[in-house]
């Protein structure tokens, strides 16, 4: 019997495994390059299977979110925490003068400021949607008809990233909603739907009642005559720095407001005069609904003004709301020490797979009967107003 050479069985071994590895069975398999950056040489070699809990995973940490403007300015996300509760520091600024002593004597202590702690359970968010076969079968908005469209896979995975885009969405939308609330009232009011019934949970940060003010009468901006916002507003922006320490950089106003605002009579005498650099109106369109107005430069005011197009879909009257309520403006410093905070994700799959300390968790899963597909994400965040000192928010228009 005639010897097999070495160097012949290594080859036939080795065309072998690469033949199980690029046409492995039992998994539904990208048949293109993946979406959303991922590595072209997995796609390439059929390796990636696009419901892959950590493949999903992957796709949304490299994918680009839309820019929520009340979050990203005053609320960055903090690193995700591993428990299911997370620990909220109120911080209380005072201006305490050091004691005089004796150079002879020893040094009087000082006693540490402190803080307020609460634990807090963030409300816990996971939507999910299903897809059928059909779905998948039949044409999708912009396919073409003719032969040599998208495969029956093509829309598997295209469909698939626009849900993951969808669920993504809901979510950041959930944040920046949790986030206008912090700013407007200083807590925020969670309707959860637990196991056994609706109940309703508020975090409250504890904004004192000299920051949440309401205008009457000669002070609203509706006065043309009588009131004076630039006042106001100079008046507030001390009241933030004399409880907070710092000094507010930012004035959001909402529609109605912004008109009441540039419309106002001493407004525009002090933009006006310009030799006093007293500030300018400049507007300019920004990404996701945000205006920039420009700055005021007065004495104890530097603040940049923006208003804000963006709203929600209100749960309880399906009627549709603004993120920045249309008659209020809100003042704040956004270098304050608000964080987004993010509680463990709740999942078996997750916490297995060492995947629970993250913002968002997407998986998938096809129940035998019937057989759909079903795709949900996963997250526990809260805006956290750490410093509500930082913000004043005013009802400028009755």
């Amino acid at each position: 019997m005639k010897k097999i050479p070495f160097t012949t069985i290594a080859i036939w071994g080795l065309l072998i495994a690469v033949a199980a590895l690029c046409f492995p069975s039992g998994h539904a398999m990208a048949a293109d390059a993946p979406a959303y950056g991922l590595p072209m040489f997995f796609g390439f070699a059929g390796l990636i299977d696009i419901f892959d809990t950590r493949t999903m995973l992957e796709a949304v940490e490299q994918m680009k979110r839309p820019r929520r403007f009340l979050r990203d300015l005053c609320f960055p996300p903090a690193a995700p925490a591993d428990t299911e509760t997370v620990d909220i520091d109120i911080i209380k600024g005072k201006r305490r003068l050091a004691p005089f002593v004796s150079p002879l004597s020893e040094g009087k202590r000082v006693e540490d400021i402190g803080f307020s702690t609460n634990t807090i359970k963030p409300g816990y968010i996971k939507p999910f949607k299903i897809t059928t076969a059909q779905q998948l079968l039949n044409r999708q908005p912009g396919q073409t008809i003719y032969q040599g469209g998208q495969s029956i896979e093509d829309r598997a995975q295209i469909k698939l990233g626009e849900d993951l885009a969808e669920l993504m969405d809901m979510i950041d939308r959930r944040e920046e909603w949790m986030a206008a609330k912090a700013m407007d009232t200083g807590a925020i009011t969670m309707k959860i739907k637990a196991e056994t019934g609706d109940k309703t949970v508020t975090v409250d940060f504890l904004m004192a009642s000299s920051h949440k003010v309401t205008l009457a009468g000669n002070d609203l901006w509706s006065d043309t005559v009588n009131s004076d916002p630039l006042t106001k507003l100079r008046s507030l922006a001390q009241l933030i720095s004399q409880d907070s320490g710092l000094s507010p950089d930012t004035l959001i106003l909402g529609t109605d407001a912004a008109t009441a605002f540039l419309n106002h009579p001493k407004v525009k005498d002090m933009l006006n005069f310009r030799r006093a650099d007293m500030g300018e109106i400049n507007v300019r369109e920004l990404p996701n609904g945000v205006s920039y107005l420009g700055q005021l430069r007065a004495p104890s005011l530097f603040l940049d003004v923006y208003t804000y197009d963006e709203w929600f879909i209100d749960e309880d009257t399906s009627t549709e709301g603004p993120m920045v309520p249309v008659k209020k403006a809100w003042m704040c410093c956004s270098r304050c020490a608000c964080k987004t905070l993010y509680a463990v994700i709740q999942d078996m799959e997750a916490i297995e797979g060492g995947q629970a300390a993250v913002t968002r968790f997407p998986k998938s899963w096809i129940p035998k009967n019937p057989a759909v597909r079903h795709l949900m994400v996963q997250s526990a965040p809260l805006p956290a107003l750490l410093q509500p000192d930082c913000f004043v928010s005013v009802q400028v228009l009755a």
